[in-house]
């Protein structure tokens, strides 16, 4: 199985209230099968994920700023169907989304604290 790539130039960093690590661990893990880091900091306020070369940050506090209106995130996954599986178990609410090539299949979806991020999955020869 080929893990999930976080598709951005640098790190990302996101915000998440207290008390949601274990929704924001299945949703990371499990439905996005990204990888479980030791933070590089000294505290418990902070998740991270990986991977391949890139980490998704999440800053966890009493009064986190979150905007759920832009795209915080890209994540290439194996699987859309197996990922609109994992979601629809728990009754996530997400959109489809699809350009004009059948390969441009798209989810978008808030993580468990609001971020929105979508998700897309590779296809082999489409040149993403």
């Amino acid at each position: 199985m080929r893990e999930s790539q976080l598709q951005k130039i640098d790190h990302v960093t996101l915000e998440a209230p207290f008390g949601l690590e274990e929704e924001l661990h299945w949703f990371y893990r499990e439905v996005l099968k990204l990888d479980l880091v030791d933070s590089d900091q000294a505290d418990d306020a902070r998740l991270c994920f990986k991977s391949a070369r890139l980490e998704l940050r999440i800053w966890l506090s009493k009064c986190p700023r979150i905007d759920p209106i832009p795209r915080r995130a890209t994540v290439l996954v194996e699987s859309l169907p197996g990922v609109l599986e994992l979601l629809e178990e728990r009754s996530v609410p997400y959109t489809r989304l699809s350009g004009v090539m059948f390969t441009d299949r798209r989810i978008s979806v808030n993580d468990p604290a609001g971020n929105r991020v979508e998700l897309k999955q590779g296809w082999p020869f489409a040149g993403l």
